[in-house]
């Protein structure tokens, strides 16, 4: 007897464990055909890069790997989704078409709303599975820990199930292979990206590094080594935010109360898996708000008199700004895609409040040389560093004190700024000038003030007033407003100064 046929449509979740599709399939008893689709429409998009190509197919190959290990095999192809289950339908019928459920950006939006509708008028059916604690269409936000209870703590990660596929399916994905694209480059220094890479990064996080998280993010010398570097598989789906959480809970368990080193390993862990549930917080409101992708979230800074000065842009999108920490760390995202939170918050401000830039320009370079794009994090911190969300504190990092605190020596930025290296560590902290290297392109104090006086103006006006408190219902934590429910949310008064103004890490 003929067994129905589900597509299991693989986006940023190319791995087998704790995969709600393949569970679901086999609970049903379907044959599963994987396939994976290079979509023009998204290579194209002004946030989309090499780097990201590479990263998928990295993952997209791992993948491939480990069904050829069970019997079976993916389907890859290249074209617009729909165009291209039509050609699979007519050629194999399928019933069934599952995916898991991605919070992305308005491209990959309208093109699942299409592949819902084809499968709609067809009459194949047509699952979405969730694989966060963020719920489809919003939640009320006093919902949000009860969401990642139920999703992420109180249900253990779901094991690799039997994969089935028929030898008339296995042929038919076997026949395919990845399509030339012309813009496909590769870098050894690009983090790897797979199923098997992500497992080998969180072992070695919890078994070596993860003892020196809390502290060795902050210095982009030490965020490579103590960060988890889990971001870019959770960001492409070869891990699970709940495989994570429950391996850091089984770590903290195991440790033992008379290692010397048992207090630091705890509260490293414990620090990880606070950023691990806001990851959730920052995706939940992209899905709440898809327009945050074009305008502010509070619309009191819809009209923010950015100077958008294109030589200033350049300046800051090649490493050519005059400010070494801010150089380094873009020339570090271009070869690398990585840099610790800090210095992207860094970055950002530097860009939205030293050289009047809209966090909306800066937005497409930045996603593309981030290597753990996710919109969801991208877009949220991008208004938060731009101090366009309404409520949480205006930060304003001033990289000569980022370049004092974090890396005194000069290491950083030497390695990546090479017209530096002969110079004395010294020289460049003070900002002494050194023969090669540009003189600031601004005067950062005098900018910095001008922004952040108009960013308090518009925080203080009677509308943005009256609008923050419905937005922050919406939108807002509940971390530490719990008990004041149904009070205005608690304001930053203060105005930042241009040299001590850092979130706590």
């Amino acid at each position: 007897m003929t067994r129905d046929v589900v597509v299991w449509w693989v986006k940023r979740d190319a791995r087998l464990a704790d995969n709600a599709c393949l569970n679901e399939a086999e609970r049903l008893g379907l044959d599963v055909l994987p396939l994976f689709c290079f979509e023009p429409c998204l290579l194209a998009a002004d946030d989309t890069s090499n780097m990201h190509l590479h990263a998928q197919w990295q993952a997209v190959s791992g993948l491939r790997a480990a069904l050829r290990n069970h019997g079976a095999d993916i389907i890859i192809a290249h074209g617009e989704m729909v165009e291209k289950l039509s050609k699979l339908h007519a050629i194999m019928p399928f019933t069934h078409v599952f995916a898991h459920e991605e919070v992305g950006n308005d491209i990959t939006f309208r093109r699942d709303v299409a592949v819902a509708a084809w499968c709609r008028e067809r009459g194949i059916v047509y699952s979405e599975f969730p694989q966060s604690s963020v719920r489809r269409s919003g939640v009320n936000r006093d919902r949000l820990q009860e969401m990642w209870r139920s999703r992420i703590v109180d249900v253990p990660p779901l094991s690799i199930p039997e994969v089935r596929q028929t030898d008339q399916l296995r042929q038919l994905a076997a026949s395919t292979a990845f399509p030339k694209l012309t813009a496909f480059t590769s870098n050894n220094d690009w983090q790897a990206v797979s199923e098997v890479d992500a497992q080998a990064t969180l072992a070695n996080f919890l078994d070596h590094r993860g003892r020196w998280y809390r502290g060795g993010i902050s210095s982009p010398n030490t965020a490579f080594t103590a960060g988890s570097r889990l971001s870019v598989h959770l960001a492409w789906g070869t891990i699970s935010a709940r495989q994570i959480w429950h391996a850091v809970r089984e770590r903290l368990a195991a440790l033992d109360p008379e290692d010397p080193q048992c207090s630091r390993w705890k509260q490293s862990l414990q620090a990880f898996l606070s950023r691990l549930h806001w990851r959730d917080h920052f995706t939940q409101r992209l899905e709440s708000e898809p327009a945050l992708e074009f305008q502010s979230l509070h619309p009191s800074y819809r009209d923010m008199p950015y100077e958008n000065d294109e030589r200033l842009h350049a300046a800051w999108r090649e490493g050519c700004t005059g400010f070494p920490m801010v150089d380094a760390v873009m020339r570090c995202l271009s070869a690398t895609g990585f840099v610790n939170f800090r210095m992207r918050a860094m970055v950002v401000s530097f860009a939205c409040h030293v050289l009047h830039l809209d966090w909306r320009l800066i937005h497409p370079h930045l996603a593309r040389v981030f290597r753990d794009y996710d919109p969801g994090i991208h877009l949220n911190q991008l208004q938060m560093q731009a101090g366009v969300v309404g409520w949480n504190t205006i930060r304003v990092y001033n990289p000569t004190k980022q370049l004092c605190d974090w890396d005194a020596e000069c290491r950083f930025v030497k390695h990546w700024l090479p017209e530096l290296q002969g110079a004395p560590a010294q020289q460049i902290v003070s900002g002494d000038r050194v023969t090669g290297y540009p003189g600031p392109i601004v005067t950062f104090a005098e900018r910095a003030k001008r922004m952040t006086e108009v960013l308090y103006a518009i925080r203080k006006s009677p509308d943005a007033k009256a609008a923050t408190p419905t937005i922050f219902v919406k939108h807002g934590s509940r971390k530490r407003e719990r008990s004041q429910r149904g009070k205005q949310p608690r304001l930053s008064k203060r105005t930042p100064t241009l040299f001590d103004n850092e979130p706590s890490e």
